[in-house]
């Protein structure tokens, strides 16, 4: 059974995906009604009915997805950031139970920078002490707060401390903190203001697995920014970087994608780093955080270019009302309904209602803030 943070985590996707297949499913259902009506000049009731349940569930799921994605963004309040040293290089590690790792991560980390920060995202183990005694400063959050909520903890501290330069690295050995000076060497010769790390000239990938995340580094490209390895934890930032993280950054589980797309226009450089995975993927998880990519990267183009999303809808929107007008006339002509015209006019609209939601409530939390 899945812990209820991890549901929460994929709501977005459970109930978005959901949403897609039943919408699809009722359009197959109104082609199969239309066929039968224009065999039969009879209107089947039981598959009406199945139809018309069918499409509302869809509406009703895709209206849930959207107010799940509104959700993940109006909790993200940071802790009080306390008084921190000064320092002109910092490591930024977020942590959730991270007990008999973080410690190793530390203590190799701090051989290349000058202060380590960590933020204990309410542990239940001894992850906060394991800090503290390797030589890490530790800020703790009262409960878990979510990965991209420590992240933005994490910012503010490294801006607190004045940093010129600083490392956001992962707590679980997954990444070799003594590749540091690598990703750090681009930013003080001046030829980037963010690096990531790129696992693939040194980490040995699964086919299946190197195909759907080439796919979903395409589905990137368009939307955001072309990057070599753009869901890599593993990056670095210059103080400007982190002044605009500061400003625009805004906390959700798609943690790499929202930054990359807050830095989009800034230079960016790929470092080469290995991955250590520590622990097997199953098939279904993979599928499951494939997913979950591919909806945060259109979820974020969404909510990021309001305007573009309602000129999408608007166009679905017109194309919805010129079909239905065509099939009208064609109807009244032969007396017969068409299958794929009417299929569209129905579902366009709730592609385009979604879409008009999502923008909008995206615009409105991202104005408040």
């Amino acid at each position: 059974m899945r812990h209820p943070r991890q549901l929460a985590k994929y709501t977005l996707t459970y109930l978005g995906t959901a949403g897609l297949t039943v919408l699809l499913a009722s359009a197959v259902l109104l082609i199969i009604l239309v066929d039968n009506y224009n065999d039969t000049r009879r209107i089947n009731v039981p598959l009406a009915s199945l139809t018309f349940t069918t499409y509302t569930l869809a509406q009703a799921l895709l209206a849930s997805a959207v107010a799940s994605y509104t959700a993940t963004r109006t909790h993200s309040e940071t802790p009080p950031i306390p008084e921190l040293p000064q320092a002109k290089t910092v490591a930024l590690i977020p942590a959730y139970n991270e007990e008999g790792k973080i410690g190793k991560v530390i203590e190799k980390a701090k051989k290349h920078v000058d202060l380590v920060i960590v933020v204990d995202d309410g542990s239940t183990d001894n992850t906060a002490q394991e800090a503290q005694k390797a030589g890490a400063i530790v800020i703790r959050h009262p409960q878990n707060m979510g990965k991209g909520t420590a992240v933005k903890t994490l910012i503010k501290a490294a801006l607190k401390t004045n940093a010129q330069y600083a490392v956001l690295i992962d707590a679980d050995l997954q990444h070799d903190p003594d590749d540091i000076p690598k990703l750090l060497e681009p930013l003080t010769q001046g030829k980037a203001e963010h690096t990531i790390a790129n696992r693939f000239p040194q980490t040995k990938m699964p086919l299946v697995r190197f195909i759907g995340y080439k796919l979903l580094a395409t589905l990137h490209a368009l939307l955001i920014k072309p990057l070599p390895d753009p869901f890599n934890g593993y990056r670095a930032f210059t103080s400007k970087a982190l002044h605009q993280l500061d400003k625009d950054y805004d906390p959700s589980y798609g943690i790499e994608t929202e930054i990359n797309h807050t830095l989009r226009n800034l230079p960016t450089a790929s470092v080469p780093s290995k991955i250590q995975y520590t622990t097997a993927t199953s098939k279904a998880n993979m599928l499951l955080q494939g997913l979950n990519l591919a909806w945060t990267i259109t979820w974020t183009w969404i909510t990021h270019n309001p305007t573009k999303t309602l000129l999408l809808a608007a166009t679905l929107y017109t194309a919805s009302a010129l079909l239905t007008a065509h099939v009208a006339i064609l109807f009244n002509l032969s007396r017969y309904i068409r299958l794929t015209y009417t299929a569209l006019a129905l579902t366009l609209p709730t592609i385009a209602t979604t879409l008009t939601a999502a923008s909008t409530i995206g615009l409105t939390l991202r104005t408040a803030k």
